[in-house]
């Protein structure tokens, strides 16, 4: 999973204001907003153990989850509207003139040798005061995407061809809604359906097997935004809903998971469903 609060205060902590500037005017820049946005894990599971089908849609991935009596799903469409990413064709980037620059300049070389877990580390050791303020936005600009778009475990390689392609002044008008999109569509169909069976085998070899541990990769604050987005009615104590913004995932200030239990009432099952999102399923019907 990502870890979008913690990577937004890094960022707002280690940058100069010029180069915090810059940032914010960039693709990621909205983000910033996001600086308090703890990760519901049991939100978001009690919403996959709800997932009904895998479909598609105009040559579109969706994903549909049955909440009380109503569906509702996850596209592209929806994901990218939240998370204000670009969704088009994704370009090849032509410029391989700086292969490495930055990883040469700002990480003595280093390759194939750092996690997620180390880059955090050697991040928090740079310089940016004395840094290029380019070259500043663009180890930034990697940094948020690597850590919160393709969230995955600490002991992750960081991806080596992103932080080069970052160096190319096309970076910006890759599609990375799409890209954001595609690892968390794949993770989040397979989160639970790929541990089903391995349950089920161990719970054969040993009975008192009762939990199985699974991971969900990708933007996953993205996800629980989305929730928020089409579900309408969840308990203040778990969100709330702060003046209209664009993007949406903006609009929503979560509540430290602690306070969330579904162990007194299964709330999902009583929610009614965003009146955008009945629409728009009454229109696919």
């Amino acid at each position: 999973m990502c870890n979008l609060s913690t990577v937004v205060k890094a960022i707002e902590r280690k940058l100069t204001k010029q180069q915090l500037r810059l940032f914010k005017e960039y693709i990621f820049g909205h983000f910033l907003e996001c600086r308090n946005f703890p990760f519901s894990g049991v939100i978001l599971h009690n919403v996959l153990l709800r997932q009904g089908a895998h479909g598609e849609y105009n040559g579109e991935d969706q994903l549909w989850f049955q909440i009380g009596e109503h569906l509702i799903h996850l596209s592209i469409a929806e994901w990218c509207l939240v998370i204000r990413l670009s969704y088009g064709v994704d370009t090849t980037l032509r410029n391989k003139k700086t292969v490495h620059r930055l990883l040469n300049m700002y990480f003595d070389g280093l390759f194939r040798n750092i996690n997620l877990k180390q880059f955090d580390a050697l991040f928090e050791k740079l310089d940016f005061e004395a840094m290029d303020d380019i070259d500043a936005l663009k180890i930034v600009l990697f940094y948020f995407a690597d850590r919160d778009l393709n969230g995955r475990k600490d002991h992750c390689q960081i991806n080596f061809s992103w932080l080069n392609e970052v160096d190319n002044i096309e970076h910006r008008n890759r599609p990375w809604g799409r890209l954001s999109w595609e690892t968390v569509c794949k993770s989040l169909d397979k989160a639970l359906n790929e541990k089903d069976e391995k349950f089920k085998t161990t719970r054969l070899e040993k009975p008192n097997h009762k939990i199985e541990k699974y991971n969900v990769y990708g933007f996953t604050s993205g996800v629980q935004a989305w929730i928020y987005e089409a579900i309408r009615g969840l308990p203040s104590s778990w969100v709330m809903k702060m003046k209209k913004k664009n993007p949406h995932i903006v609009q929503w200030k979560p509540m430290a998971s602690s306070k969330i239990n579904f162990t007194e009432r299964d709330v999902l099952q009583t929610l009614e469903l965003d009146a955008k999102e009945s629409r728009k399923n009454i229109g696919s019907l």
